[in-house]
């Protein structure tokens, strides 16, 4: 279409090898619109019009992921999604994407870093660099992520192995309302994730192989997690004793499920009734992975078994190991090569070799 005027201001339409490009010039003066049309074209011509930043804002940018790709996500990082991008709009909304530095962000992260957790803020970086990533590779907005740079220099500890003390447990036995209590059950008893399991539906659970399948985790792979008796019985009970017809396992009376939120809030309650400090919900997960390790399974399964993508992940539970492996040891105390060079007549044998 070449230059035309709409509105008050004029605009530019030019498609070049399959791209349609077009943008307002932002003037009402038709001279300086022909010469700005013209910078463009030659810009293009010349391979510099595509290296520039677009003049759009980081609230224009953040609505464009929220719309085309969060929704693909599961609805818990969907809703999580939602408020990481309410807290950007309010101190970053106004930006343009050419403005946002890594001297803006720095400043962000060192301002930001006063009201909360340092694992909160890389979250909030981490969830802003992948839109950027998208910016980049997919709508060709800019050219750099700003966020990178930034995020390099914020070390979290995310060692935490939090798990339920036995006292714990007997206390949570009495405060955690009756549609939550095997929620935990399931949770400590599979190491699946808060949206996981509030998000499990019928046709996942497999009676006959006695299996819990999870087609997509946070990692993106599929898991599949073997029933125990006690998770068997408690996902078969709460089956028996839903009154309403719903795809979802664990649902209100409505067949809806329950968001994490939700779940999230009521577990913090019932840890505060029963005098339970510093304990989340997704420290169930640390519980199910410390539990294997003391019984002895190795981090391999347990990586395999948490959905962790790499064994860094799996780590954080090794100090558990000692005294499993003390006793993988013992089984070789009286076997192999040492026992036979500690023999009587092998010893005999060396001193008389040392002293011929």
């Amino acid at each position: 279409m070449g230059l035309y005027r709409r509105g008050k201001f004029f605009w530019l339409s030019i498609s070049y090898q399959g791209k349609r490009i077009q943008e307002s010039l932002k003037t009402d003066n038709k001279k300086l619109a022909e010469k700005l049309y013209a910078k463009v074209l030659t810009d293009i011509v010349e391979g510099r019009y595509f290296e520039k930043p677009k003049d759009i804002t980081i609230n224009e940018v953040l609505e464009r992921y929220m719309k085309e790709f969060s929704p693909l996500l599961s609805p818990t990082s969907h809703e999580r999604n939602h408020q990481v991008v309410s807290h950007f709009k309010s101190v970053l909304g106004d930006y343009l994407i050419k403005d946002v530095t890594p001297s803006v962000l720095s400043q962000y992260k060192a301002e930001r870093l006063q009201k909360v957790l340092p694992s909160t803020v890389r979250k909030e970086l981490a969830f802003l660099r992948r839109v950027f990533n998208i910016a980049i590779d997919e709508w060709e907005l800019c050219k750099e992520n700003p966020v990178r740079k930034v995020m390099k220099s914020l070390k979290v500890d995310d060692a935490r192995v939090r798990y339920v003390a036995p006292e714990e447990a007997e206390k949570l036995r009495f405060t955690l309302p009756e549609w939550l209590k095997p929620i935990v059950i399931v949770a400590a008893q599979t190491g699946l994730r808060q949206g996981n399991i509030v998000e499990l539906t019928v046709p996942q659970l497999d009676f006959n192989l006695e299996l819990i399948i999870v087609p997509k985790t946070k990692n993106g792979c599929p898991i599949a997690i073997p029933m125990t008796n006690i998770v068997r019985n408690t996902l078969l009970k709460v089956l028996q004793g839903k009154r309403i017809a719903s795809l979802y396992v664990f649902c209100d009376e409505f067949g809806k499920p329950h968001s994490g939120k939700k779940v999230s809030i009521a577990f913090k309650r019932a840890c505060e009734r029963a005098g339970i400090n510093d304990l989340r919900f997704h420290d169930l997960k640390h519980d199910f992975a410390t539990l294997l390790v003391q019984s002895g399974v190795d981090l391999y399964r347990v990586q395999k078994l948490c959905g962790h993508k790499d064994q860094r992940m799996t780590q954080r539970y090794a100090h558990l190991l000692p005294e499993t492996l003390r006793e993988a040891i013992k089984m070789i105390e009286s076997k192999g090569t040492a026992t036979i060079l500690l023999q009587s007549d092998n010893q005999e044998k060396y001193v008389n070799a040392a002293n011929p």
